[in-house]
């Protein structure tokens, strides 16, 4: 099948599985499209390919979707993985700076798979209603970080979502606060409710700032109003942990931290994993199955009973392998999180992380990053799949 052909079967099973309430996906249907982008992925790109090879896998001899290789994020610093030339890219999102010095880089094609993925998702998660509120985002917008795929997930939703008076608030370079403090207060007086989203770093120093009285007192948001936060506290000079935080945002902003919720989300990926609080409120089996969940395990409930996990779309699925082996480990074990995400079509589809985690059938507990250097399973693959793509440019060279 060609990239255009991938690209609208994508979609087309995306929207079919989000107008049918996000029920699981079989392994058959699962398979059939993992095979295919697979397929696409292997004669596409050469670096993947030859990795491929030397792993002794290839569309022919592949068993089932689970023995696809995976691409450590780290190699996305060095090779270009895509199946088209790198400069016809519609997309190039960056991950953010790291010691290393090297970003790493994923290229798209195109775009319609993506926010097939990414739309839907976060409606269910934040919009579970599908309401319109006013929407005040406190990270870049794309014209301030357009490698950003963060800041291309906030637009959409200002765009896409937003009602009237949505806003980035943000200026030269940092969070601004006085003008998210004005615009927050403009909709206490509108009586508009309000979805604010931010990096856990932004709010955090809203929430300083507020403290230190270098910022106006709480409001109260109306009725409605909610929070997404993402990231972490990377970079912070003091962090706070994961309760108090959400204790001082509601009471900053006068929501109840079960409207707080978390996202989850790399430049490697596709989809999103966001915390489940909200999409409870009016998905009945959902909140059947986590309640279930809390009862086995009470020590995943969030003072306010939300669990805490990421839940992911059914084109995106997750497992654990041991840090050592990289082999997959039995549900409920901790280990590296894997990812089989179906809207990465012209990349690669399976990804290995070094964030750390448990995967049981209701979603991914995660449990931070693995410490210090790579974890030796992740450093092998990333010296194969280098110098795989040495070969690659060797080979292209020679032709």
């Amino acid at each position: 099948m060609t990239s255009d052909q991938l690209h609208q079967r994508v979609q087309e099973a995306l929207d079919s599985s989000s107008a049918a309430g996000f029920a699981p996906w079989s392994d058959a249907d699962f398979e059939s499209l993992a095979r295919s982008l697979f397929a696409h992925q292997y004669d596409g790109c050469a670096p993947y390919r030859h990795y491929c090879e030397v792993r002794e896998v290839s569309p022919q001899s592949l068993g089932t979707w689970l023995d696809i290789p995976a691409v450590p994020t780290e190699v996305f610093r060095t090779v270009d993985l895509c199946t088209f030339p790198a400069a016809e890219a519609e997309l190039c999102f960056l991950t953010s700076g790291t010691t290393a010095g090297e970003r790493g880089r994923h290229f798209l094609r195109r775009s319609q798979s993506y926010e097939a993925s990414l739309g839907p998702w976060l409606d269910a998660h934040l919009l579970p209603k599908g309401d319109t509120p006013r929407i005040l985002v406190l990270a870049p917008s794309v014209a301030d970080d357009p490698h950003s795929s963060l800041s291309f997930m906030l637009q959409w939703a200002v765009e896409r979502r937003g009602a009237a008076g949505s806003c980035f608030c943000w200026k030269e370079g940092l969070p601004d606060l006085q003008g998210a403090t004005s615009k927050l207060s403009d909709a206490v007086d509108d009586g508009q409710p309000v979805l604010v989203l931010g990096t856990a770093r932004a709010l955090q120093a809203l929430l300083e700032g507020t403290i230190r009285g270098e910022l106006p007192g709480p409001v109260v948001l109306p009725q409605g109003s909610r929070i997404m936060e993402t990231g972490g506290f990377k970079g912070a000079a003091a962090t706070l942990d994961r309760d108090a935080f959400y204790r001082g945002l509601s009471k900053l902003l006068g929501v109840p931290p079960a409207s707080i919720v978390s996202e989850y989300g790399m430049t490697e990926l596709g989809s999103q994993g966001y915390q489940p609080g909200l999409r409870m409120r009016t998905d009945e089996a959902l909140a059947e199955s986590l309640e279930a969940l809390l009862l086995r395990e009470p020590e995943l409930a969030d003072p306010w009973g939300v669990p805490r996990l990421f839940v992911f779309p059914p084109w995106c699925r997750v497992r654990a392998v041991d840090p050592h082996t990289l082999k997959l480990l039995p549900s409920g074990e901790a280990g590296l999180l894997r990812f089989w995400d179906l809207s990465n079509v012209d990349s690669v589809q399976v990804v290995q992380t070094a964030d750390v985690g448990r995967v049981l059938p209701e979603g991914v507990v995660l449990e931070g990053r693995a410490p210090g250097a790579p974890p030796r399973g992740c450093s092998l693959a990333v010296d194969e799949v280098l110098a795989a793509a040495a070969r690659s440019s060797a080979t292209a060279q020679a032709d």
